[in-house]
């Protein structure tokens, strides 16, 4: 009798490339029936290895990428209630930064009684790849190999008969980069590219069904990608799905993907046309533009799939931004009314505008050193900006863009070289006129463990919270907990099984929730009692220019503000970067 050996043999195999903010899934149903059992089947188990194959000596040029990759598998139907018996706990496996040359490899083990012949029984697990590289537009490549654990007596016979290795039989898919190989009947599976991941609906299908559509604007911060709020796109969508009435579009764009040093003001210029290049505003022309857009560089009519000259593809739109994003989004507000001559926000009803832990006062409460980095242009225009750094008119002129053209403020060109948060800020600013018009405006702003962003700049200065964990200012955040930061967001630690349980019991992050009103900000005692709006204006002079943005965008607004309470990272946990390393499981 010939001794039994353990073999992997290969059922399945894909391998591509990725570039900064970019997921492929695949879906795999693994069904043992379609092979006649014998000695070695069904197979013990199934291995899943995940190797990055990127040559190793782009592992030190992590300025370039970094060149890592993360990856997740878990039961397709995890969260399905429907299930009988479905367990509530159905805890993923996976892995962040997988480096170059790196394998993660893990078992998918089959229930006994499969292994039995007993039941009926067929896999199923959706993995997932995704690309850690942050700072350029470079691919990394990986492959995904999943194998059956055999137990076989005669070699040749059993393995041939497992694969059904006959050329016919053997399949091949190949698109673009992308090649999947299939060497087993067993085998069944889809392939989600980064494109279908995020696509877009065309909006004139949603209207032919006639259902209107509120579009929901998601913003990235520095250094991001549309990865980092995957999860809150799909969480809203799954949410609205039902909807009879409307549809909720989340929208997401890739045009500020490696860009975000350039400045607010580029970053928010390039998503404005995108923007109105999706839904095809059909008003754009040489009489509704400011200097610095035209029509040419918006679509034509030719040029884009929603355009609809004959009704409004949109009813309502909403933004939420993350970090910067939010920044990206008050700039961007702005924009969009002031090149469309302040028809966007009649033609379009403004709902709801969210921030997540942005800086709205800037970043001057970091430590000494770091404002400085900052200041030299560290991370670009973007640090200099969120440094609050007075503009040369050489460096941008976009105070007199976003200022709407029947404003009476009495020196337009000297907002060029005040800093640009705060002219957004004023009420005078077309930034400001558009967030007035939005029926929402909410802050959700961390109380610790947030390295980035003070309490105090992202709840907008004001907020009589008093927790003993309530971190207002960064004063006191040094280096190495910049550097802490830096590290954990290139490479993310290690995701245990005892966090993921854990989240199943977890108590809501959420400690505080207030509406502020602009009767519920202090006066400032020197220019309460004056008689005039403009020389209660002047009177900002005197104070903080942290105080004077805070307290011109409490000055005819109200604002729900959320304070939220997260262990580790505070920065990125609060969007849920990665939904298995930073999210509750469903």
């Amino acid at each position: 009798m010939n001794p039994s050996t353990v073999r992997l043999v290969e059922l399945w195999k894909a391998s591509s490339e990725m570039t900064v903010g970019e997921i492929t899934r695949y879906r795999i149903r693994f069904d043992p029936k379609k092979i006649r059992k014998s000695t070695a089947w069904p197979p013990q188990n199934l291995v899943l290895k995940v190797k990055n194959t990127t040559p190793i000596i782009y592992a030190i040029a992590i300025l370039q990428g970094p060149y890592n990759i993360s990856a997740t598998c878990i039961e397709t139907k995890h969260n399905d209630r429907s299930i009988f018996n479905q367990p509530l706990e159905i805890v993923p496996q996976t892995k962040a930064g997988i480096k170059c040359g790196e394998t993660w490899e893990i078992t998918l083990n089959l229930p006994y009684e499969i292994r039995e012949g007993e039941e009926d029984w067929i896999g199923d697990w959706t993995i997932e790849v995704l690309s850690d590289i942050l700072f350029s537009n470079n691919k990394v490549q990986y492959e995904v190999l999943l194998s059956a654990v055999i137990t076989c007596v005669t070699d040749e016979i059993e393995e041939f008969q497992i694969l059904d290795l006959n050329v016919k039989d053997e399949k091949e898919y190949k698109d673009g980069p992308t090649i999947i190989n299939i060497h087993s009947p067993t085998i069944l599976f889809e392939y989600f590219k980064p494109e279908d991941v995020f696509a877009l609906p065309n909006l004139n299908d949603i209207i032919k069904n006639n259902k209107s559509v509120h579009l929901v604007v998601l913003t990235h911060g520095i250094h991001g990608s549309m990865l980092d709020e995957l999860y809150l796109k799909e969480s809203i969508e799954e949410m609205y799905k039902d909807q009879l009435e409307y549809e909720v579009v989340v929208y997401m764009s890739d045009v500020n993907h490696s860009g975000t040093q350039d400045g607010i003001e580029n970053c928010g210029k390039r998503l404005a046309k995108n923007i109105l290049e999706y839904i095809g505003w059909p008003w754009i022309s040489s009489d509704h533009t400011s200097s610095s857009i035209t029509s040419s560089s918006l679509a034509s009519p030719s040029e884009s799939k929603n355009i609809n000259f004959n009704r409004n593809l949109l009813s309502k739109i909403s933004f939420i931004g993350h970090s910067l994003g939010g920044l990206i989004n008050v700039f961007l507000i702005g924009y969009l009314n002031s090149v469309t001559n302040g028809t966007f926000f009649k033609e379009v009803e403004p709902i709801h505008f969210v921030a997540i832990a942005s800086p709205f006062l800037g970043s001057t409460d970091l430590a000494w050193y770091l404002q400085f980095g900052l200041k030299l242009g560290a991370v670009g225009q973007t640090g200099k900006d969120l440094a609050l750094i007075p503009r040369s008119k050489n460096e941008q002129h976009s105070a007199s863009d976003v200022l709407d053209k029947g404003d009476s403020f009495p020196n337009i060109d000297s907002l060029n070289e005040e800093p640009l948060l705060l002219s957004l800020s004023r009420p005078n600013s077309s930034s400001h006129m558009a967030l007035k018009s939005f029926k929402n405006r909410t802050l959700y702003a961390n109380i610790t463990n947030d390295v980035p962003v003070s309490l105090k700049s992202s709840s907008l200065y004001f907020i009589n919270y008093n927790g003993d964990d309530c971190v207002k200012d960064h004063s006191h955040i040094t280096l190495l907990s910049q550097l802490q930061h830096l590290v954990t967001t290139l490479m993310p630690p290690e995701t245990t099984k005892e966090y993921l349980n854990r989240s199943f019991s977890v108590k809501s992050p959420i400690i505080y929730d207030k509406l502020y009103h602009p009767n519920d900000i202090p006066p400032i005692a020197d220019t309460f009692s004056t008689s005039s709006e403009r020389e209660a204006d002047e009177g900002y002079h005197n104070l903080p220019i942290e105080e004077q943005i805070a307290r011109f965008w409490h000055k005819d607004m109200s604002w729900r503000k959320v304070l939220v309470r997260l262990d580790g990272d505070a920065h990125t946990h609060v969007i849920v970067r990665r939904k298995w390393q930073d999210a509750p499981v469903n």
